[in-house]
C-alpha cells in the first residue's frame, strides 16, 4: 500500500520548492484519495501544475503607443518626451498589448516603468498594481440639484459637511455606510482593513483633489445628444427645469483603504513575477488574473471601486441634507482603475472611460480642467486607436516644485501677498476655500497645463464629444499642510515600506497556503 504523497516526493518527481507546492500537494492528496495509483496521480498532477513554466521575457521592442497630444511650446515638448519614454519603458512588459496617452498626460516621478498620468495601457489575462497607483479609483461623481441658492450659502454648508488633510474623521464624527458591512473582508487583500474603510469614509484626501460647486445651462443640442445616447432620465430633467442646474462635483479616490490595498497587491505581484518572469520593474509587476491571487486582488478591486463611489455618494447626501435638497441626476466615472472588455484589462492612470457600456450607449465622463474653469461632460467615442479613453483633467507640464520655485524667497518660503495676487488674478468672482486655511499655489490654475487646449485635443483627436460645460462658482482643496503633501507622503511610504511588506506578504501566504 502507497504511503501518502509528502512534499519531499514531489520535489523528488520534478517540482520545485516554492508557493505552488502547496496547491500541487493538496490537489495530489485529493487526487489519491479517489483511489488513483500513485504513477496516475503525477501524471495529473504534471497537467495541472507543470513542473517548469516558461520565464517571461520582456519584449525586444516595446509595444505600439499611441498619441492623442499636441506639442507646441518647448515646455510642452520636454514634458511630452519624458512620459513618452516612460511609457516606452513600461510597454517593454511582455504582457502589455499596447498603450495610449492622453493630452493631459505628464510623467508621474518613480522609477522605471512607472505609468504616466494620462497613461492607458491594454494588458492580456494581468493585472498590474502600478499601473492605477495607489490612488485606486481616483474619480468623479456629480449631483444635480436645482438652481436656487447663493453660491456663498452653498459654500458654507459645503465646507461643514466634506472633510479634506490627511487620515480619516475623528472618533466620534465616523459615518455608517451599508458598504463597511459587506462580506469582503476574508479576502487576503482586505483583512484586518474593515477599520480603514470605516475611518475614511467622507473624507476626500489632498493634493488634486476637490469639491466644486457649478452651475449649468444645458443647450437643445445638448439634451437631444443625451436623449439620443440613451441618457433619457437627464434628458428629461433638462426639460422639466429649463436645462438650468447647480452642481456639485467631486473629485478623490479610495483613501486610505485603496493605498493599503495597492501596498498588498505590489507585495504580491513582486513575488510572483520573481518566480515567472525576468527583468520586471517594480513597477510593472503583475499578477495573472487567472491565477488564484489574481482573482482575490480583481475582487479586492471591485469592493474599493464600491467604497469610493459610496464615499461620494454620502458626502453628497449630507450636503443635500444641510440645504434641504434631493439630486435629481447623479452620474460619476473613475479615472484610476482597471477595467475588464472581453479578454482585455485596461489600465488607466488618469484615463477616462470613453467606451460604450453594455447597452451600447456611450459612457457619460466628467473631465475638470481647474478650480477655475468649466468641468466638461463628454460622451464617449470609444476610439480604439487611443484605447477609448479620453483625458481626466488637464495635467501638468512641470512639477509642482518647479510650480512654486518663482514665488519663493531666498529662504525657500513662498511670499503670501504674491500667493494672494496670483489666486485674485487666476479665480475672479469665484468662492475659493483651503479646508487647512492656506493656499496651495500649484493645485491653483497656474499649476496646470492650458485648459483650452486640452479641450481642443478632445475634439481633435475624437476622444469624447462635448453634450454640456459646468461653470464654476467655487471650489474647496485641502490647501497647504505644514510640509507639502507629496514630500509627507514620500517620507511616510519610505519610513513603512518595511513594514507594510512583511505585512502583505504574511497575510497573503496565509490565505494562498
Amino acid at each position: 500500500m502507497n504511503m501518502e504523497i509528502k512534499a519531499r516526493d514531489l520535489i523528488t518527481a520534478g517540482w520545485h520548492e516554492g508557493r505552488r507546492l502547496g496547491p500541487t500537494l493538496r490537489r495530489a492528496r485529493d487526487l489519491e484519495s479517489s483511489g488513483l495509483p500513485r504513477d496516475q496521480v503525477l501524471a495529473q498532477l504534471e497537467v495541472e501544475f507543470p513542473k517548469q513554466l516558461p520565464v517571461i521575457l520582456p519584449r525586444h521592442e516595446p509595444a505600439p503607443l499611441a498619441e492623442a497630444v499636441d506639442c507646441e511650446t518647448p515646455e510642452e515638448t520636454k514634458n511630452i518626451a519624458a512620459a513618452r519614454a516612460k511609457m516606452h519603458e513600461l510597454l517593454h512588459v511582455r504582457v502589455i498589448r499596447r498603450g495610449a496617452i492622453m493630452p493631459d498626460a505628464c510623467p508621474s516621478g518613480g522609477g522605471r516603468a512607472t505609468i504616466p498620468v494620462g497613461g492607458a495601457i491594454e494588458v492580456e489575462n494581468a493585472l498590474i498594481p502600478g499601473a492605477h497607483s495607489a490612488d485606486i479609483c481616483c474619480s468623479m461623481f456629480a449631483t444635480f440639484f436645482p438652481e436656487n441658492h447663493p453660491v456663498q450659502e452653498l459654500m458654507d454648508h459645503l465646507q461643514k459637511t466634506t472633510h479634506f488633510g490627511p487620515g480619516g474623521r475623528p472618533r466620534g464624527d465616523q459615518w455608517a455606510s451599508p458598504v463597511l458591512d459587506e462580506p469582503v473582508w476574508d479576502n487576503p487583500f482586505l483583512r484586518d482593513l474593515r477599520s480603514r474603510a470605516r475611518d475614511f469614509m467622507g473624507t476626500q484626501g489632498d493634493g488634486n483633489h476637490f469639491a466644486y460647486v457649478g452651475r449649468i445651462q444645458f443647450a437643445e443640442a445638448q439634451r437631444a445628444a443625451l436623449e439620443s445616447a440613451g441618457f433619457t432620465e437627464l434628458s428629461e430633467w433638462i426639460v422639466r427645469r429649463d436645462g438650468r442646474f447647480n452642481v456639485l462635483v467631486t473629485h478623490h479616490g479610495s483613501r486610505g483603504l485603496g493605498a493599503d490595498l495597492y501596498k498588498r497587491g505590489q507585495v504580491a505581484a513582486r513575488r510572483w513575477c520573481d518566480e515567472n518572469a525576468k527583468d520586471v520593474p517594480d513597477a510593472a509587476v503583475w499578477l495573472p488574473y487567472d491565477s488564484p491571487e489574481g482573482k482575490s486582488y480583481w475582487d479586492a478591486l471591485q469592493y474599493v471601486g464600491r467604497w469610493t463611489r459610496e464615499n461620494h455618494a454620502q458626502i453628497h447626501a449630507a450636503f443635500l441634507r444641510r440645504i434641504g435638497q434631493r439630486a435629481l441626476v447623479q452620474l460619476g466615472n473613475e479615472h484610476n482603475f482597471v477595467w475588464r472588455r472581453g479578454d482585455r484589462f485596461l489600465h488607466g492612470k488618469g484615463a477616462t472611460p470613453a467606451w460604450r457600456d453594455a447597452e451600447g450607449r456611450p459612457l457619460l465622463g466628467i473631465v475638470p480642467l481647474n478650480m477655475a474653469r468649466e468641468i466638461l461632460l463628454v460622451l464617449g467615442s470609444d476610439n480604439d486607436q487611443f484605447l477609448s479613453f479620453a483625458p481626466h483633467g488637464a495635467g501638468r507640464n512641470q512639477s509642482r516644485t518647479a510650480t512654486l520655485a518663482p514665488f519663493k524667497d531666498e529662504d525657500g518660503n513662498i511670499d503670501p501677498q504674491k500667493v494672494r495676487d496670483v489666486l485674485t488674478r487666476e479665480t475672479p468672482g469665484l468662492d475659493i476655500r483651503w479646508f487647512s486655511g492656506t493656499p496651495d499655489l500649484s493645485e491653483s490654475p497656474i499649476g496646470y497645463k492650458d485648459a483650452t487646449k486640452v479641450k481642443a485635443q478632445i475634439e481633435k483627436f475624437g476622444l469624447a464629444k462635448l453634450v454640456g460645460e459646468i461653470q464654476p462658482r467655487g471650489c474647496i482643496m485641502a490647501g497647504e499642510q505644514d510640509e507639502p503633501f507629496w514630500v509627507r507622503n514620500r517620507r511616510e511610504k519610505k519610513a513603512a515600506h518595511k513594514a507594510d511588506r512583511r505585512e502583505g506578504e504574511t497575510l497573503v501566504e496565509e490565505s494562498m497556503g
